[in-house]
């Protein structure tokens, strides 16, 4: 048997529908995982379980012991993120009341709008990336900036709203920055473009990239614009 509709009503709840390894907020593309595992003798219980976008399942589910790659998540480690998850989302619910905790997530806010400013936002996602050059420092700088202060574990919303969607925005600058690093050379100096000689010579790469390069700017300035937007209503400023 799997969970129970009680047991997965509650743990829906508990974690907001948000990832409690990643914290991204998943709707419905959440999977409800055994801590410890059937086969191992785990239970169907709230206890045993924990709420995993797609992706953390399948990371979480994948790890082989007889041919270990990496550290794989010990019962205890997932019983930890599940709780303090739940912990944090329960006291966040709504505008928060505590005002140590609101003035900690206004420093984050202004520092994210310090590093990416609408203006600069708008020219990175609007920009023509087919086959046109753009300014590396201008255009990649910025972003590299955010990813950067992402891994300072004070760089995060105590509010799990606004921390659901700095997760979204810091996926979607992870991809677009890869795409580009990968995709992108030097034209001179300063200057990156993708070539502009595949749309001839690689038509079907060509556009794959640049499509898939202008999808992810779309994401990322609707991201952006969504936690602009919410923070100015949470926070007040």
């Amino acid at each position: 048997m799997s969970f129970s509709i009680e047991v997965a009503e509650r743990a829906m709840v508990a974690c907001g529908r948000h990832c409690c390894l990643c914290h991204k907020f998943c709707s419905i593309k959440i999977e409800l995982h055994h801590i410890k595992q059937k086969a191992d003798g785990g239970e169907d219980s709230f206890e045993n379980c924990i709420p995993l976008c797609f992706d953390c399942h399948a990371e979480v589910k994948a790890y082989n012991p007889r041919h270990p790659k990496g550290r794989q998540y010990t019962e205890s480690e997932l019983k930890q993120h599940r709780d303090n998850w739940y912990e944090k989302n329960k006291k966040s619910g709504g505008i928060n009341c505590n005002e140590a905790y609101f003035d900690l997530d206004k420093q984050v806010f202004c520092q994210i709008k310090q590093i990416l400013t609408s203006a600069r936002m708008q020219k990175i996602t609007s920009y023509n990336y087919a086959g046109f050059s753009y300014n590396r420092e201008t255009m990649m700088n910025p972003l590299y900036e955010f990813l950067y202060r992402c891994d300072e574990p004070e760089f995060e919303f105590i509010d799990v709203d606004l921390e659901a969607i700095r997760i979204t925005l810091k996926d979607c600058i992870d991809e677009f920055t890869e795409l580009l690093a990968t995709n992108g050379f030097v034209v001179r100096g300063e200057l990156s473009s993708i070539p502009a000689e595949w749309e001839y010579e690689q038509p079907e790469r060509f556009w794959k990239i640049v499509n898939r390069v202008h999808d992810v700017a779309a994401e990322m300035w609707k991201a952006y614009s969504d936690l602009i937007k919410l923070g100015r209503r949470k926070l007040g400023i």
